[in-house]
């Protein structure tokens, strides 16, 4: 088992009034698209960071702490498919019937054992100014914030709709210890990451068709040409497309396409070594929006992406 990933795959960011995963087995989303949106882009046992939204209704000494971690299924579920009945009563009781209905379910959780400033973490993923359009987007952490989520000390709890955790389970330690081989991941060995993992695969460079900075919850400046971008890996570009298009109503009128598409790589790994190599380039010509996006000059993000080693041929 020593060849199991030592880290979850990736950690989004996602803020919450509370963390009650004993109640609550899923994280909801009041419009459907956004859940929709977020299906497009996280796969199974994907973790979320949990914080304390700058919200009356959060605790005061929670807001902008971390409360905990979530890991997931990437598949769509109803609120009531996994809420207690303490849970849909105490939303009930406090006006929150309608919101967050449209969810994913939650398979795990560890809850924080230390108040940690969420900007501690997160350093470059979280700016204060941009609050509201990150708890919109979700973003992922960077690399080296995964690293510092990792030493975060966590208890694991119960999940609702889950089965009770062992005795055995993570207690005030580093979340780190939750995820070395030996606890691999829950599904990991499932047909849809093997047939999505092995074989041909391409790195591709997405750009989105439309007003990226409203998408980020920003007011484009005047004169200002950027493009929203976003960099992956995929042995097929087409049902990638689709699952990135999937949050969008069909009559929208900004969609992401695929503006560059490399020959084939040997395999995943080889492809996500290039896709490193694409990132490492771009923070010095382009503006990062964490993890796989990125925000700058087209012509420049193509040339960058011409440059990686492997890159021969382009396609739609």
């Amino acid at each position: 088992m020593t060849d199991l990933p030592a880290n979850p795959r990736r950690i989004w960011l996602r803020s919450f009034y509370e963390f009650t995963p004993e109640e609550d087995g899923y994280i909801g989303w009041t419009e459907e698209s956004s859940r929709d949106r977020m299906l497009g882009l996280i796969e199974d046992d994907d973790l979320f960071m949990i914080y304390g939204a700058v919200s009356a209704e959060t605790e005061k000494s929670q807001r902008n702490h971390v409360l905990g971690f979530l890991q997931v299924k990437a598949r769509p579920i109803r609120d009531i498919d996994k809420a207690s009945p303490a849970g849909r009563r105490n939303r009930l009781e406090r006006g929150w019937a309608d919101k967050w209905t449209h969810a994913i379910p939650v398979v795990r959780a560890w809850r924080a054992d230390e108040m940690i400033l969420l900007e501690r973490i997160a350093r470059v993923t979280y700016r204060p100014e941009a609050g509201q359009a990150i708890a919109v987007w979700n973003p992922p952490l960077l690399p080296e914030e995964v690293e510092q989520a990792l030493k975060i000390k966590v208890t694991e709890v119960n999940v609702f709709g889950e089965a009770p955790i062992a005795e055995s389970a993570l207690k005030n330690a580093t979340l780190a210890k939750a995820f070395r081989p030996s606890r691999a991941f829950p599904g990991s060995f499932g047909e849809r990451t093997a047939n999505y993992e092995d074989g041909p695969t391409c790195l591709y460079l997405a750009r989105f068709e439309g007003d990226g900075f409203a998408l980020l919850g920003e007011a484009r400046p005047q004169f200002d040409k950027s493009v929203l971008m976003k960099v992956g890996v995929s042995n097929d570009k087409n049902r990638r497309l689709v699952e990135l298009n999937t949050g969008f109503p069909p009559a929208a009128i900004g969609k992401w396409i695929m503006g560059m598409v490399s020959e084939p790589y040997d395999g995943r790994a080889a492809a996500e070594v290039a896709e490193q190599a694409f990132k490492d380039r771009a923070e010095r010509k382009l503006n990062s929006l964490g993890g796989e996006f990125f925000q700058g000059d087209w012509t420049a993000a193509q040339l960058i992406f011409s440059a990686i080693p492997g890159v021969s041929r382009f396609g739609r």
